[in-house]
């Protein structure tokens, strides 16, 4: 954000009212027409990523997505290097106690 340092109040302050995660800093901006998504499963054992195509269908596999690109010429110039399944990391102090 502009004009901000780190000198400011947060917007956010961490505590344990909702589950926090830190995803890794390397992360590749997803390309476009793509979106990156993110699930957190109910047992809160980790979080899944995946990529929603531009035509809406869900991607869960590299394979998933190259056969996608392969389908669509529009899209050919996308390398599979450009998408990361790598999950966030859960900070395991802001899971609910009564997860199981």
């Amino acid at each position: 954000k502009p004009d901000i340092s780190c000198d400011d109040p947060a917007d956010i302050e961490y505590n344990a009212i909702k589950t926090w995660a830190i995803d890794r800093p390397d992360i590749l901006k997803t390309p476009e027409g793509f979106k990156r998504s993110l699930e957190l499963r109910r047992d809160f054992s980790r979080i899944d990523a995946y990529y929603i195509a531009p035509s809406g269908k869900k991607l869960r596999t590299l394979n998933e997505i190259a056969a996608f690109i392969e389908a669509n010429p529009k899209y050919q110039d996308v390398k599979l290097s450009d998408f990361s399944f790598t999950s966030p990391k859960i900070m395991e102090d802001t899971i609910p106690e009564d997860v199981s």
